[in-house]
Formats: structure tokens, sequence, C-alpha cells
């Protein structure tokens, strides 16, 4: 039994193994041996042999594929081969008789561009999964973008090169070129069935044939570059693409005779996938390229290329009527869908009552199949069959909604809500009807069981009644209660009201009785270092630190007795027109630190209108916001945008920092609070800054936000009215 099974596995794999034995034993003779005349010829036989063998082949897979689709592509493919063997059977005849190819153009030029054309059908019918119509106008506008695109950047890098050369005859240059511009542009129709397929099988076979194509265009086109230059000869290693060719073909043509039973798929695979994508930007990338060599050559030889402009115009026109008809696609695939899954039944049928079309909606609540409702008419799925044609004289012109008793296919019936309107048809003179219907049968049941409902109702009424009284007086009673709560809880927030006055005033007060101490120790320790130069280091650092803690200080008794100030309603403020340009750049040049002023990047354009505003405090705002920057982002750009939306002036300072919880975000704003408070914390603050900055803000009639930066860190947008908005206001 094992060895049975051997000798099949060998059957099966011997034409590959005779193809890669011809292969290999060719590319051993020309790698030891000298180029000859004899190895010239015979590798014209060896070309002529593997082709007669490659058509036998598809002959034979055409002739037992079982599909007819299928059966189909290997006809035309077997045809081409069929052209393509006879040509290389009388290349190896002139040869060997004569010693040379037949000059070109030949009559066998044409029947080779006969088996091209034969292969372009192929690219064009090759049995995918169906589509509808317009994915198919899609396909073949598709295919004719590559096609156009490949012939164009043949004109432009190849034919057009050569051609200005002047001492080569054009209609030489042309027949020497159309076979590996046909190579390309197979290869990508290939290429983009290949990643159309939706089944494995006719995927490798698809790859095979694009390996092919690509093996052949690689020779084709060395060919022809030696052929125009008179320096190509015969028993080379440039066969070696040929015969790898028509290998990888005589592969796919085996692999499809041994599965003649191989299933197309039915249905178009859903979902964008990576390759569907792919095929999606192949038009649209080959015109690109067109677009980008055609300004490359004007733009290094100075010259528009009249024929490269014809192409990009054809392309342009292609790809809008491809964009036309994806929109068009889409809003298909809408309508079809919503009919699809619609939960009533759908249909079209014509004033006979035939169907047209149905969803499955349509076919669930009938119990039909697939093919049982094409026999059908609406007569016979209507209880009242003599109704039909009253039905219709009022549909045709107005429409008609009702109701009716409709049968399903074992004999039961069902009440729905039947809909019908008329459809005007261009195509025909007789119009359609379009209808919906609405089972019924649970609206029916809910009705009844609605009456019930409604007479327990009625019964649980007067029981409701009575208790409604008992309510009433449960409920006048907590209302009592609830309003001896509520002016409970009006004293106790007067007093929080008076407390929270008392805790402002006795701050304020401290702090004003603090700034006279601190300014008296900053003036004295001045004196220290400014009379006495000659200090040792560490006293002399031990008083800076002390001059710099005292000045900290001063800040926060300053920023304590503003805040202050406002809640009491007792911070002067002059409104007036500020350019926030110039308060931005004057706040960031007070950052004399080399290192962290390079960090600021202003965009606030000039020609913004002035927001109406106090300038110191302004000032201020922008003070506190940069050093709060600085100090929570070590690194990266600091920067303050600016904008105006006519109403009111928008400033945003962003940072690379590491952000604010989206929790925290509110509550940043608070006195006192903040978000990292351990003792051995990195940054130092008492949590002022963004407290004074946002009653500075409210003061002037603004307000601030906090948003997450899209560099990561921290995004502070705060806004100013201008004057039309003050006024309003």
């Amino acid at each position: 039994m094992i060895k049975r099974l051997r000798i099949r596995k060998l059957l099966v794999h011997w034409p590959i193994s005779v193809w890669v034995s011809v292969v290999l034993g060719y590319f051993v003779w020309v790698i030891a041996w000298p180029v000859s005349e004899w190895r010239a010829a015979w590798s014209l036989l060896i070309i002529f042999g593997l082709r007669s063998w490659a058509t036998g082949v598809m002959i034979r897979a055409s002739i037992q594929v079982n599909d007819p689709r299928r059966k189909r592509t290997w006809l035309y493919i077997a045809s081409a081969f069929v052209c393509w063997t006879v040509v290389d059977g009388i290349n190896a005849t002139y040869w060997i008789t004569d010693g040379n190819l037949p000059s070109i153009p030949h009559g066998i030029d044409i029947i080779r561009l006969a088996g091209y054309l034969a292969i372009m059908v192929v690219t064009f019918s090759y049995p995918l999964a169906p589509v509808e119509r317009l994915r198919r106008t899609r396909d073949q506008l598709d295919m004719a973008l590559l096609g156009t695109g490949v012939f164009g950047l043949a004109w432009m890098l190849f034919l057009l090169p050569i051609l200005s050369l002047r001492f080569i005859d054009p209609i030489t240059v042309f027949w020497h070129t159309i076979y590996p511009v046909f190579d390309i542009l197979l290869l990508a129709y290939f290429v983009r069935l290949f990643l159309l397929a939706d089944s494995n099988w006719h995927r490798a076979n698809l790859a095979f044939i694009s390996l092919a194509m690509m093996c052949i265009a690689i020779s084709d086109l060395a060919f022809s570059v030696l052929a125009l230059q008179e320096k190509f000869r015969f028993g080379g290693l440039l066969e070696m693409g040929w015969m790898a060719g028509i290998g990888f073909y005589l592969f796919a043509a085996y692999r499809t005779i041994r599965n003649t039973d191989i299933l197309i798929p039915t249905n178009e695979r859903s979902g964008k996938t990576l390759a569907r994508r792919l095929v999606a930007f192949m038009p649209i990338g080959i015109t690109g390229m067109v677009v980008g060599t055609l300004f490359l050559d004007w733009w290094m030889g100075g010259q528009i290329e009249l024929v490269g402009i014809g192409i990009v115009l054809l392309l342009s026109i292609l790809l809008v009527a491809r964009q036309s008809v994806i929109a068009g696609q889409m809003e298909f695939r809408q309508y079809a869908s919503l009919v699809t899954n619609v939960a009533d039944m759908a249909f079209v049928c014509d004033l006979e009552g035939k169907f047209l079309l149905v969803n499955p909606s349509f076919l669930r609540d009938l119990g039909l199949d697939d093919e049982q409702w094409k026999k059908l008419r609406m007569q016979d799925v209507i209880r009242n069959k003599s109704r039909w044609e009253l039905l219709t004289k009022d549909a045709r012109e107005n429409g008609w909604s009702g109701e009716l008793t409709l049968s399903r296919k074992d004999g039961s019936s069902f009440p729905a809500a039947l809909s019908l309107r008329p459809i005007e048809d261009e195509r025909k003179s007789q119009a359609l009807l379009a209808g919906t219907a609405h089972d019924l049968t649970q609206v029916k049941e809910r009705e009844n069981a609605l009456h019930d409902a409604l007479r327990q109702v009625a019964a649980a009424r007067a029981e409701l009644e009575g208790l409604n009284l008992a309510l009433e007086e449960k409920v006048e009673h907590r209302t009592k209660e609830l309003e001896q709560t509520v002016k409970d809880l009006a004293r106790l927030n007067q007093e929080l009201k008076e407390l929270d006055t008392l805790k402002t005033e006795f701050v304020a007060l401290v702090s004003h009785e603090l700034r006279a101490p601190l300014t008296n120790i900053s003036a004295g320790i001045e004196l220290i270092l400014s009379g006495h130069p000659k200090l040792k280091p560490k006293t002399a650092d031990s008083l800076e630190l002390v001059r710099a803690e005292i000045t900290r200080l001063s800040k926060l008794v300053a920023t304590i007795l503003d805040i202050s100030s406002l809640e009491a309603g007792r911070f002067p403020l002059d409104l007036r027109s500020v350019g926030i340009n110039e308060v931005a750049k004057r706040v960031c040049d007070r950052f004399t630190d080399g290192e962290r002023a390079d960090r600021f990047e202003i965009r606030i354009p000039d020609g913004l209108s002035p927001a109406l505003a106090d300038e110191h405090a302004l000032e201020s705002i922008f003070q506190h916001l940069l050093d709060n920057a600085l100090k929570y982002a070590l690194e990266g750009e600091i920067i303050l945008e600016g904008w105006s939306d006519g109403n009111f002036f928008w400033i945003a300072v962003d940072d690379e920092g590491m952000g604010i919880p989206e929790i925290e975000r509110e509550r940043i704003f608070d006195m006192f609070h903040r978000l990292d408070t351990r003792d051995d914390r990195d940054v130092y603050g008492y949590g002022l800054g963004l407290s004074m900055v946002k009653r500075l803000l409210e003061a002037m009639q603004g307000d601030i936000r906090v948003e997450e930066s899209q560099r990561g860190g921290a995004r502070f947008v705060f806004w100013l009215p201008i004057r039309k908005e003050l006024e309003e206001i």
C-alpha cells in the first residue's frame, strides 16, 4: 500500500520534476560551456518543446474542468499558448535554416499579439465571486486605469527616450517594446486578481500565473533592450526566464487538472482586508506614478510632453468616473443593506403580481426558499385573490395601504399591514409596485392582551384611589419636615459663609503682617552680602539660601493678599485694549536663564484684535502659567498659541510634561490644592498660582480650563473678551 502511494505521488509531481530538470540542465549548460550556434538552436527548440507541452496540458485542463467559467478561462489561456507555440516554432525554424530570427515586423507578430489579447480576456473574465453591476463597472474602470497607467509609464520611461535617439526606426521600436509592456500590464492584472481571490486554491493558481508573467516580462524586457542595441545572442541565461514562465503556467494547469471540481465562491468576501485595500489603491498609485514621472520629466527637461499630458488627462477622467461609480456603489449598498436587513417583508412586483425582488424577511415569513418565490405571484400570497385587481388600480396612481390576510407555504395565514407604492421603470412602459408588509400577529395578540389589561386597570383604579388618600397625608407630613430641614440648611450655609469670610480676613491679616518683617529681613541680608564681600563661602551660600527663601515667601504673601483682595472685591483692575502678543513676549523675556528662555515658542499672530484686560493682571497670568509649565515640564518646547473667534481672544499654553489626570482638572484651580503632596516631592509650591489665574480671569469676564495636550503634557486654555463682547456685558 505504501509503495502504491509513493508511485502515485511520483506520477502526480513528475511534470514539475521534468520541468525543473530541463531548466537546471540548461542552466548548467550555459554556465559550463561557451555560446555556440548549436546551443542557440537548442534553446529555441527547448522553449518550443516546453510551450507545446504546456499547450497540450492547458487544452486538457479546458476539457476536464467541470465549471463552465473555469473551462472558458483555460480555453483562452490554451488559445494564447497555441499562438505562442506557433510563433516559437516559426522562430526555431528560421534560426535553424537561416541563422536569424524573422525580421521585425513580421506576420508572426500578429499571431503573438493575438495570444496576448487572449490572455487579456482571461484577466477580465477570471471566475471570482460574483458581484453587483456597479462593482463590475468599477473593476472595469480600475483595469482601464491600470492599463492606461502602464502604457503611460512605458511611453515616458522607455519608448520616449529611445525614440529621442532618432537613429532607430520607430516601427522597430514599437514592435520590440509592445511585448514587455503587455507582460507588465498582464502581471499587474494577475496580481490584482490574486489580491481579490477569496479561495486559497484560486489564490495559489493566480500566484503561479503572476510569477510566470513576471519571469516572461523580465526576459522580454531584456531581449528588447539588447535587440535594439543589436547585442542579443540566443543560448544565454535570458531564455531561462521564458522557460520558468512556461513552467509556472504548466504547474497551474496541472493543479487545475487534479482539482477539476473546485467551487467558485458564491458571495463576495465582506470586510476591508489589506489585500482589498491594495487593490483599491493600485489605480490611484499608478496614476500618481504617471503624474510624478511627467512632472519629473518636465522639471529635468524643461519641456512638457504632450502625449504624457493626454495620458494624465485620460487617467483623470477615468479616476473621476471611478470615484462616481464608487459613490453610487456605496449608496446602492446602503439601500440594499437597509432593505435586506429590515425586519418587515419587502418586495417589488409588476401589475400582474409577478415578484421581481424580495428581501430575506419575505422568504422567512412566508416559508419560501430562494427559488420558490420566483414562481409565485402576489395573488398566490393574498388570502382573498380577487382583491388584487382592485388594489392595483389604486396602487398604480396614489398607492394603497391597508390590512390583508397573507398565506404561508404550509397553508397557514396571518394578518399583515400591506403598503403598495408605484415605481416608474424607464425601461418598461408598465409601472412596477414596491410593497412592504408587516406581520400583525403579535399586534393583534397585544391588542387582546391590552383589552384584558384595561379591565384590570379599571378594577385596580378604585383600590389606588384609596391608597392615594393615605399617601397624600404622608406626603403633607413629610413636606413639613423637609421645609424645616431647608431652613436649618440655609442657616448653616450662612454660618459657613461667615466662617469663610473670617478665614479669608485672617489669612490676609497674617499675610499683611508677614510682609513687613520679610522685607526687613531681606533688606538686612542684602546689606550684609553687599557690605561684607569677603564672607566665607559657606556663610555667603547660607545667606543666599535665606534670601531666596524670603523672596519665595514674599511672593506667597503677595499672592495671598491679591487673592484676598479679589475675593473681597477690592482688587483694582484697569481694563483697556492690550496687545496679547506684546505682553506674552515681555513675560517670556523675564526668564533670563537661556536654557529655559529658549524653550518658549510664541504662535500668536500680530494682526489679531487686542483683548480688553488689565495689563498687570495679564502679565501675572502669563507669569504663573509659564512658571508652572517650566516646573512640571523639564524638557521640550512650551508653545503659546493665540486666536480669535470674533467675540473672545483665546490663548493656549501647551507643554510636554506629565499632564494632569482628568479627575484633577477641576480641582487644580482650588486654593492650596496640589497633585503631589509628598514631603519629598521634586517640585515645590503652594497651590495658589492657578487659583490666582482663575480669579483674575473671572474678574476680567474670562475663564480658563485645562486639557490634555496632543504632545502628552498639559494644555491650559484661557480666554478674554474683546471690546464688543465687553460692551454687551
